[in-house]
């Protein structure tokens, strides 16, 4: 048998090209990974999905040292996927079924007054959003918009749960009064 890795003259192994710490990582992890999300997703283009999204979340991080505990860490990176996954689609769900019974009950209240004052309160808040900072504004729209918990969210930005909370309290209070100002 042939090797292919083996050098013709000497029968010696060619050396390999180094694997980069991320391959390494990707091929330590990837497997597992795979697993874990196969017990709790089953359909198996998300679990692919998922599991690169692990990867994306990790190596997006600006880590000045390594994970102290790698193996909790991507766990816990994994667990909160399935679980902003399982609360995306019960938001979802509810939504629809509220549309579905707003619709069924109220299809002659759409109105063309009452499609421009949406457009307009749209067009406020989409303002008011604007104005705010860039780090308030991340955490009004992780909180309101994808449903993630305070602890979360701090976790996501790198920054205390009390900070989450002021910023959540400056946005609500900048946003009520824009939407406010901009009715009157």
């Amino acid at each position: 048998m042939n090797d292919p890795h083996k050098r013709p003259d000497t029968g010696e192994r060619a050396p390999s090209k180094a694997a980069t710490p991320a391959e390494e990582f990707f091929k330590r992890y990837r497997l597992p990974l795979t697993r874990f999300f196969s017990k709790r997703v089953g359909a198996d283009a998300d679990v692919d999905d998922l599991v690169q999204e692990v990867f994306t979340r990790i190596y997006s991080q600006d880590r000045q040292g390594g994970l102290e505990n790698p193996n909790a860490y991507i766990f816990q990176v994994a667990a909160n996927l399935v679980r902003d996954r399982a609360r995306r689609s019960a938001t979802k769900q509810v939504f629809s079924r509220s549309l579905e019974l707003d619709s069924a009950d109220r299809v002659e209240e759409l109105s063309p007054e009452r499609v421009l004052q949406g457009k307009e309160a749209l067009k406020a808040l989409q303002r008011a959003l604007g104005e705010l900072p860039q780090r308030t504004r991340a955490v009004f729209l992780l909180h309101r918009f994808e449903g993630f918990k305070y602890r979360e969210i701090a976790t996501r930005l790198g920054i205390s749960t009390s900070a989450v909370e002021k910023h959540m309290m400056a946005a609500i209070r900048h946003v009520a009064e824009r939407v406010d100002r901009d009715d009157g």
